[in-house]
């Protein structure tokens, strides 16, 4: 007896029609065992590619997680630097304006110094000056007395002369003598003319002295104004302190210049969008309530940009007294 199922698609028929029915249902099984298992193999590939790609997609989400938080720590740390590295900008330009205005001290007084100096030498060349013409004057006096001499001589030799003629001649003999008393008056004049002139060309020999010994005192003072600035200058930039750490820190920041109007103050705060102008006294109620709420992890960044037009002594004294007050550094 032949049992085997007819091919599929057969067109054939059993007799009388009784037998056809089978074969077709059981083709009609085998074609949904067939479609059932290739759609279930399909299932399970499908299913292991989206395993795979479960398994992908769940690293990548690890990588991206691993990257944002590595991202954030360089943020932070970049963040943390920038404010490091603003605030010892801002301790710099204290030092710079400071060492500003004690170059422009030094300055000033060497400037003193210097006209000082001028005035000192324009009154030694009047002296040199004045010294040089009685000098001249007592040349003209020397020579004065020397024709006085000479004008004495010839009157001895008159006189000699005349004593020979005294009997004929006394007339002559006593304009002569009074000739010879107008001499010596003369003469006696001179020499005390030229002693007051020698007193007086000593006495400018000594205060030309004095004041080259001036000269020479000024010049060893502003050697020495010289030598202590450059000791104030090395002295200084040996003290410097250790800087000041913001990581970990809750950041204020207060931005100080003086402007046309008056001081101004900007304060911003961690999450403020920007800066807001406030004056003095609200700032220091802000970091009051800071301080209560931050404690030992509030840090004051102050920021004094270049042209802010303080003195050094208004920027040092601002930020001493916030820092003095608030920030986490300087408290005991």
């Amino acid at each position: 007896m032949d049992t085997s199922f007819p091919p599929i698609g057969g067109s054939h028929a059993g007799i009388g029609g009784e037998n056809s029915f089978w074969p077709s249902f059981t083709d009609i099984m085998m074609v949904i065992t067939m479609i059932f298992l290739m759609a279930t193999s399909l299932l399970v590939v499908r299913n292991w590619q989206l395993v795979a790609e479960l398994q992908e997609s769940i690293a990548a989400e690890r990588m991206a997680t691993q990257m944002i938080e590595s991202t954030s720590q360089e943020n932070a740390t970049l963040e943390e630097r920038l404010a490091n590295a603003e605030q010892s900008n801002s301790i710099l330009r204290l030092r710079l304006l400071k060492k500003d205005e004690e170059l422009e001290l030094a300055q000033s007084a060497i400037r003193e110094q210097e006209a000082s100096i001028a005035t000192l030498e324009l009154a030694k060349s009047e002296l040199d000056t004045n010294l040089q013409q009685t000098r001249a004057q007592l040349d003209a006096a020397n020579l004065e007395i020397d024709a006085a001499s000479a004008q004495y001589r010839e009157l001895t030799q008159q006189i000699a002369a005349l004593n020979q003629q005294l009997a004929q001649q006394k007339l002559a003999d006593e304009q002569t003598r009074s000739q010879l008393e107008v001499a010596r008056t003369q003469i006696a004049e001179l020499s005390a003319s030229s002693t007051r002139q020698q007193q007086s060309i000593s006495q400018l020999t000594q205060e030309n002295t004095l004041l080259n010994q001036e000269i020479e005192a000024y010049n060893e003072q502003l050697l020495t104004l010289k030598g202590d600035y450059e000791t104030v200058k090395s002295k200084y930039e040996e003290l410097i302190k250790p800087a000041r750490s913001a990581r970990g820190k809750y950041i204020a920041e207060v931005y100080y210049v003086k402007g046309q109007s008056g001081n101004v103050i900007r304060y911003r705060e961690p999450g403020d969008q920007g800066y807001s102008r406030l004056d003095l006294a609200e700032v220091e109620k802000r970091l009051d309530k800071l301080k209560q709420e931050q404690g030992e992890k509030l840090y004051v960044k102050i920021i004094i940009p270049k042209d802010s037009g303080l003195s050094y002594s208004e920027a040092w004294q601002f930020m001493r007294n916030l820092l003095v007050k608030y920030d986490y550094y300087y408290q005991e």
